[in-house]
C-alpha cells in the first residue's frame, strides 16, 4: 500500500474473508488492549510519607487484629538493650608481662644513670628512645638524678604500685579511671617528688586486662530478644487510625497497610472496569473506520499497523504509572498520530489520537488535563502532516505539537491558579521536550514500520522517482526512446491526477516504470528504432503482438527484482488493461482476409484499471504514443487524438473499474490538452541567415 492512498475514502466490496480478517483483528485488538488497562488495575492506593501531614481523617474499614512487627522490634530492641556487655576475666598473665616489662625498662634506666662516659643529655637520648616511654623531659632527667637509695625507693615503689593496679579489672573505658587512682596507692612515706615519679613510671605500664566478649554479649542478647513474645495491635472498626493535620509515623502506616488500604485488595470490578473502556474504545475506532475509512479494511497490513502504534503506545503510558509527573508531560505520544498521518492518512491519526488522548487520561486518574494535552498534540501532529515530501515536515510538526502542548499547560495552570514559576517552568520545559521526542521518535521509526508492513511512504516514492535508480538507469540505457515517452507520460498523468484530486506523485513515478519491460527487446518497440528499421515488417501479426504483450510480463518481473512497491508495480499490467494490439490486430485481419482469428492472442492480460491513477496512466499512454506517431499540427487535431483515445477506451470498458466519473475523464481530456499543445505547437520557420558581406581576415594569416 502506499501511505495516504486516496483510494482508502471509497467505499469498496469486501469480500466474506476481508470482512472475517478484520474482525479477528478487532477481537485481537480488544483483548490486547483490555489487558493493557486492567494489567495490575486497582485502586489508587494511599500516597502517605512518614514525617508529612495527613491530608485528612482516615478510619478504619473493620476491626482487625494484627502482629505489629514496628512494636515488636522496639519491644525486642529494649530487652536487647538492657542486657550488658559481657567482658572476660581480668588476664593476669598480661598483669605479670606488664610489671616484668616495667622492670626491664626500669632495671635499663638504671644501667643508664651509671654510665660515667655519657653526659647527661647522651642519657636522656637513650631514654627517650625506650618505645613504650612516653614521659616528658623533665620526669626523665629527674629519675636519672635520683641518687641510689631514692632511685630504689622510686623503683620498688613503682613496680608495687602497678602490682596492685593490674590486679584490679581493667576494661579499656577504665584506663583513664586507673590513672588517676594511681596517686591514692603510692605509699605516704615518699616524698611528694618522689611520689610523682612513682605515679607517672607506674601510669606508663597500666593497660586494659579485661576485653569485651562480642560473641557471649551476642548470644546473652539474642536470648533476651527470644523471650519477648510477638506483640499484637487491636484496631476497631471505626477508629481513627490517622486524623487530618497529624504527622505520619510508621505505626500509622503500618496499621493503614494491615487493615488494605496503603495497598487495596484487587477484586473482579477492578479488572471489568478497565476491560470494558477498552472494548468501548475498539468498538469506536472500528464504527470509524468502517465509516470514514471503509477501503482500509481491505488493506489488513494498514489495518495492523494502527493496532500495533496503538498497542504499543498505550503500553507506555500504561509504563509510566498512575503519578501525574512530569514524565506524562513529557511522554511522546503524538508521535504515534505522525506515524499514522505519513503512514495512513490524517484523518485515521485523528481517531487514533483521540484513543490514546482517552487512555493516557484514564492511566493518569481520568486526568481530564492530560486527556486534552494529549488529544491537542495529536490533533495537531495529524493535521500538519501527510503525504510529506521532505524531512523537515517532523521538525515543523514537533515544533507545532510543542506549541500546542505549553498552550495547553498553560491553560490548566492558570485555572490551578499556579504560584510556583519553578513548577510551570518545568512543566512548560516537559511540553517543548514532547514536541521535539515525538518529532524524532516519528522520523527515526517511519522507516522501520513502513518496511515491516509494506507501506511504501512519499519520501520512498521520491526516492524511487530519482533518475539515479537503477531500473531507470537500465531503461535509459538500453530504451533511452521508451525513457524519453515515461517522461512525457508522467508529465501528462501528473497534471491529470493534480487537476481531478487523484495521487499525483504516485501516478508520476508509476509512469516512470510503466514500460520497464521493453528492455528486453527495446528495438521491438518503435520509440527505440533509431535507424528507421522495423523488426516487425518481417514477423508474423501473432508473434509480433506476443512480443509485445510480453513486455508487461517481463516488467513486472524486472520491478519485482528491483524490489519496487506492490502499488507500483500493478501500473504495470493495469495500463494497458485487456486492450487490443490494435495496429497487429488490424494487419492480421487485412493478412488473413475471411479468415477468423482469435482475438484473444491480441489483447493484453490485465487488469483493467482498479484505480483512478492507473486509468489516468493508461489514458496518458495511449495519447502520448498516438500523438507521437502522427504528429499533429494543430489544436483541433491534437484534441481529435485526445476524444479519439478515450473514446475507445471507454467503449472498450477499459475504464469501469477504476471509478472515474464523466466529470473527472473530461478533466483529464483538457488537462492532457493543455500538456500537448505546448508540446506540438506548429513554430515559425525562421529565414537562413544571409552571409557578410566581407568575410573577416582570418587571424594569425591562417
Amino acid at each position: 500500500m502506499i501511505a495516504g492512498d486516496l483510494a482508502l475514502q471509497r467505499r469498496v466490496p469486501l469480500s466474506r474473508w476481508q470482512t472475517a480478517r478484520a474482525l479477528l483483528i478487532s477481537v485481537v485488538f480488544a483483548g490486547a488492549l483490555a489487558f493493557i488497562h486492567a494489567f495490575e488495575s486497582a485502586p489508587e492506593p494511599l500516597r502517605l510519607e512518614p514525617g508529612q501531614a495527613s491530608s485528612k481523617t482516615i478510619l478504619a474499614p473493620e476491626r482487625i487484629t494484627f502482629a505489629s512487627d514496628i512494636q515488636t522490634r522496639e519491644a525486642r530492641a529494649k530487652a536487647e538493650a538492657e542486657v550488658k556487655e559481657v567482658y572476660d576475666p581480668p588476664n593476669a598473665d598480661l598483669a605479670r608481662e606488664q610489671v616484668r616489662a616495667a622492670s626491664r625498662v626500669l632495671d635499663y634506666v638504671d644501667s643508664v644513670r651509671h654510665d660515667s662516659y655519657s653526659p647527661p643529655a647522651r642519657k636522656l637520648e637513650w631514654v627517650q628512645a625506650i618505645p613504650t616511654v612516653m614521659l616528658p623531659i623533665q620526669t626523665i632527667s629527674r629519675t636519672l638524678a635520683l641518687d641510689e637509695t631514692a632511685y630504689h625507693r622510686v623503683v620498688s615503689e613503682a613496680l608495687y604500685v602497678l602490682d596492685v593496679t593490674m590486679r584490679d579489672t581493667i576494661r579499656p573505658s577504665d584506663v583513664s579511671t586507673e590513672y588517676s587512682l594511681v596517686p591514692t596507692r603510692v605509699s605516704l612515706a615518699l616524698p611528694a617528688e618522689q611520689a610523682d615519679l612513682v605515679t607517672q613510671w607506674a601510669q606508663v605500664f597500666i593497660t586494659p586486662n579485661s576485653f569485651l566478649n562480642q560473641a557471649r554479649t551476642t548470644e546473652e542478647r539474642n536470648r533476651a530478644s527470644a523471650r519477648v513474645a510477638t506483640v499484637y495491635r487491636t484496631v476497631e472498626k471505626g477508629q481513627a487510625i490517622l486524623r487530618e493535620g497529624e504527622v505520619v509515623t510508621p505505626l500509622a502506616i503500618e496499621a493503614l497497610e494491615a487493615v488494605g488500604l496503603m495497598r487495596p485488595r484487587l477484586v473482579v470490578a477492578d479488572y471489568v472496569g478497565p476491560a470494558l473502556f477498552a472494548a468501548l474504545l475498539v468498538v469506536l475506532l472500528s464504527a470509524y473506520v468502517a465509516r470514514a475509512r471503509p477501503a482500509l479494511i481491505a488493506h489488513w497490513r494498514s489495518l495492523l499497523l494502527v493496532v500495533v502504534v496503538i498497542l504499543l503506545f498505550a503500553g507506555g503510558a500504561k509504563a509510566l504509572g498512575g503519578e501525574r509527573t512530569l514524565l506524562r508531560y513529557l511522554y511522546p505520544i503524538s508521535a504515534a498520530a505522525m506515524l499514522l498521518a505519513v503512514l495512513v492518512d490524517s484523518a485515521t491519526a485523528l481517531a487514533a489520537a483521540a484513543a490514546l488522548a482517552l487512555t493516557l487520561g484514564f492511566f493518569a486518574h481520568s486526568s481530564l488535563e492530560l486527556a486534552i494535552y494529549a488529544l491537542t498534540g495529536g490533533v495537531i501532529a495529524s493535521l500538519s502532516l501527510g503525504r510529506i515530501e521532505r524531512l523537515p515536515a517532523f521538525l515543523w510538526s514537533g515544533l507545532y505539537v510543542a506549541a500546542a502542548n505549553s498552550a495547553v499547560v498553560a491553560v490548566f495552570r492558570l485555572l490551578a491558579r499556579e504560584t510556583d514559576l519553578g513548577a510551570l517552568g518545568q512543566a512548560l520545559l516537559a511540553a517543548v521536550g514532547n514536541g521535539a521526542l515525538s518529532g524524532l521518535l516519528a522520523l527515526g521509526s517511519l522507516f522501520v514500520f513502513g518496511k515491516l508492513f509494506g507501506i511504501t511512504t512519499s519520501l520512498e516514492l521520491l526516492d524511487l522517482g530519482r533518475p539515479t535508480h537503477p531500473l531507470l538507469k537500465k531503461l535509459l540505457v538500453e530504451a533511452p526512446g521508451t525513457y524519453h515517452h515515461s517522461l512525457i507520460v508522467s508529465q501528462l498523468a501528473e497534471q491529470a491526477a493534480q487537476q481531478i484530486g487523484a495521487d499525483a506523485l504516485l501516478v508520476r513515478v508509476g509512469a516512470y516504470y510503466h514500460d520497464v519491460g521493453k528492455t528486453r527487446e527495446p528495438q521491438s518497440f518503435v520509440e527505440n528504432q533509431m535507424d528507421g528499421v522495423n523488426v516487425h515488417d518481417t514477423l508474423d501479426p501473432k508473434a509480433s503482438a506476443a512480443i509485445v504483450i510480453d513486455h508487461v510480463a517481463r516488467g513486472v518481473a524486472l520491478a519485482k527484482r528491483y524490489g519496487l512497491p506492490e502499488r507500483l508495480r500493478e501500473f504495470i499490467p493495469q495500463h494497458h488493461g485487456t486492450t487490443l494490439a490494435a495496429y497487429f490486430h488490424r494487419k492480421a485481419i487485412k493478412a488473413n482476409g475471411d479468415s477468423p482469428i482469435n482475438e484473444a492472442d491480441y489483447r493484453y492480460p490485465g487488469p483493467k484499471p482498479q484505480s483512478r491513477e492507473a486509468a489516468i496512466l493508461m489514458l496518458a499512454d495511449g495519447v502520448e504514443a498516438t500523438t507521437r506517431a502522427e504528429r499533429p499540427t494543430t489544436p483541433e487535431q491534437i484534441r481529435a487524438i485526445i476524444d479519439r483515445i478515450v473514446g475507445e477506451r471507454l467503449r472498450d470498458g477499459q475504464l469501469d473499474e477504476s471509478d472515474l466519473t464523466l466529470r473527472n475523464i473530461q478533466e483529464i481530456k483538457e488537462t492532457f490538452f493543455g500538456v500537448l499543445q505546448g508540446l506540438f505547437h506548429p513554430r515559425v520557420k525562421y529565414p537562413e541567415p544571409e552571409p557578410p558581406a566581407h568575410a573577416p581576415e582570418k587571424i594569425g594569416g591562417r
